[in-house]
C-alpha cells in the first residue's frame, strides 16, 4: 500500500518518521499533506459523511502523531496508518451502531440457505444506482464487516492484506466478506421493493420483512 508518489529529492516516510522523533516535529506536516488525501477518502467510504470523514481524519493524524515511536517500519508508513484510521472509522461506526440498528446475520444467512428465497435482479440494478439507498444498507452492517466490504470492492485490497490490517485469521475474513455481501444484497433488494410499494409502482407486499437486532455480529 503506497502514499502519494514521491520526488526523487523527497525523504520517504520512515525518514521522516526518524526525523520527527528524533525532534524536528515540524516534518509532521508533510506526512500529512503526503497521506490526507487517501485517509479522508477511506474515511469518507465508511462513515459516508463528511463532516464524520473530516473529524476521522483529525483524529487519525493526532492519534499517528502520539504514537509515532509505535512505528517500527516492519510495514510501510502507509499501511500503519491505514491501521489507525481503520480503528478510528471503526470506533465511530460501533458508537453510532448503538443508536442505530444493524442487520441480523442469521436470518439473513436463514433467508440465502432457503431454495425458495431469491431477490429481483433489477431491483439490485435499481438500488445499486441510489447512492441514499446504498448508504443506507452499508450503514446497517456491523463496522468490521462494512469495513472489509469497502476495502475489497472499492479499495481493491486482497483478503490478504485487509487481514493484516485488521490483525484478523484469513478465513475469517473471508467469512466476513461473504457474509456483508449477501446481507447488502437482502438490503437492497427490501429497500427497493419498499421504495417502489410507496411510490405506488408496485401493489405486491414484500414477501420477506428482514430483521433487526441491536447486536453486531
Amino acid at each position: 500500500m503506497q502514499g502519494t508518489p514521491l520526488k526523487n529529492d523527497e525523504p520517504d516516510d520512515s525518514a521522516l518518521a526518524a526525523a520527527i522523533l528524533a525532534g524536528n516535529s515540524e516534518l509532521f506536516a508533510v506526512l500529512v499533506t503526503r497521506h490526507t488525501g487517501r485517509i479522508y477518502g477511506l474515511a469518507l467510504r465508511l462513515l459516508g459523511s463528511s463532516e464524520e470523514a473530516e473529524d476521522a481524519t483529525q483524529e487519525v493524524f493526532l492519534r499517528a502523531y502520539t504514537h509515532l515511536e509505535t512505528f517500527h517500519g516492519s510495514a510501510s508508513f502507509a499501511t500503519w496508518l491505514y491501521r489507525i484510521a481503520l480503528n478510528v472509522c471503526r470506533d465511530q461506526l460501533r458508537r453510532r451502531q448503538v443508536r442505530e440498528q444493524t442487520v441480523e446475520f442469521s436470518y439473513v444467512e436463514e433467508l440465502w440457505t432457503d431454495e425458495r428465497y431469491t431477490v429481483d435482479p433489477e431491483r439490485i440494478v435499481l438500488a445499486l444506482e441510489n447512492r441514499a439507498l446504498i448508504e443506507h444498507a452499508l450503514g446497517q452492517l456491523p463496522a468490521t464487516y462494512r469495513a472489509t466490504l469497502l476495502l475489497h470492492e472499492v479499495d481493491g485490497l486482497t483478503l490478504s492484506e485487509i487481514a493484516t490490517l485488521m490483525d484478523a485469521p484469513l478465513p475469517t475474513v473471508k467469512s466476513r466478506l461473504q457474509r456483508a455481501r449477501m446481507a447488502l444484497v437482502t438490503l437492497l433488494d427490501e429497500a427497493t421493493h419498499s421504495e417502489q410499494a410507496m411510490q405506488g409502482s408496485q401493489n405486491v407486499a414484500p414477501q420477506h420483512g428482514l430483521p433487526k437486532t441491536q447486536k453486531g455480529a
